[in-house]
């Protein structure tokens, strides 16, 4: 099993941008299908008044910090491994939150997170949070080891429905947010995915060049 596991770590690291295809959850495969769904209606009817998708999205700019905003904001309320309650009312603490879509199978996304842990104890006291969001709560042992073995001290939070609209088809996936719960768009682009969702593993030095566009 270590053999295989660090067989797809090696993988990973040669594909760089490295990402696996969403869950195997069902539960999660429907909610992004309704999802989907949802929002072909929603297009439907945007045409049928002699509009288009694009036309109604409402992106900001902030000129005073040159951050363009996707127009969406990250409402949730879930728990930590431990059964704690959390919210979006987290993020007023802090001026900059990752928030980074992961699975325990998927060795793209566990292959990046000793770069997470990295960069959350590098800037952390800039008040950056990184918030690690799983689904697979059939894998918890494996979860444990993972963390353990990248001495993961920054937040793990268990998937909730609320994230499904943040969610690319892909794991990793992440979004970067303020302290408003602002989704910011990076302008990361993949495969026609939203330029708010970055799709896949990054390097420490590739993070760090993305929040640091941010950050005071």
């Amino acid at each position: 099993m270590k053999k295989f596991v660090a067989m797809v770590l090696c993988l990973a690291v040669i594909m760089g941008t490295a990402s696996c295809s969403a869950t195997t959850e069902n539960s999660r495969k429907n909610r992004r299908e309704e999802t989907s769904s949802e929002e072909t209606k929603k297009k439907r009817e945007t045409e049928a008044d002699g509009g288009t998708e694009e036309e109604t999205e409402e992106t900001t700019h902030d000129n005073d910090t040159n951050i363009v905003y996707s127009g969406d904001q990250v409402k949730f309320s879930t728990s930590d491994r431990d059964g704690n309650h959390y919210d979006e009312s987290i993020f007023a603490d802090y001026e900059l939150i990752m928030i980074n879509f992961w699975e325990p199978w998927c060795g793209p996304c566990v292959g990046e997170i000793p770069d997470l842990q990295q960069l959350y104890a590098d800037y952390k006291d800039k008040d950056f949070l990184i918030i690690g969001v799983y689904s697979e709560t059939t894998m918890e042992s494996e979860v444990d080891q993972i963390l353990n073995d990248s001495k993961v001290d920054y937040l793990i939070l268990k998937y909730t429905s609320d994230f499904d609209k943040f969610q690319s088809g892909y794991v990793p996936t992440t979004i970067i947010v303020d302290k408003n719960g602002n989704v910011i768009n990076t302008g990361e682009s993949y495969q026609g995915v939203d330029e708010s969702l970055i799709v896949g593993s990054r390097s420490y030095r590739d993070w760090e060049a993305i929040i640091t566009r941010y950050l005071k």
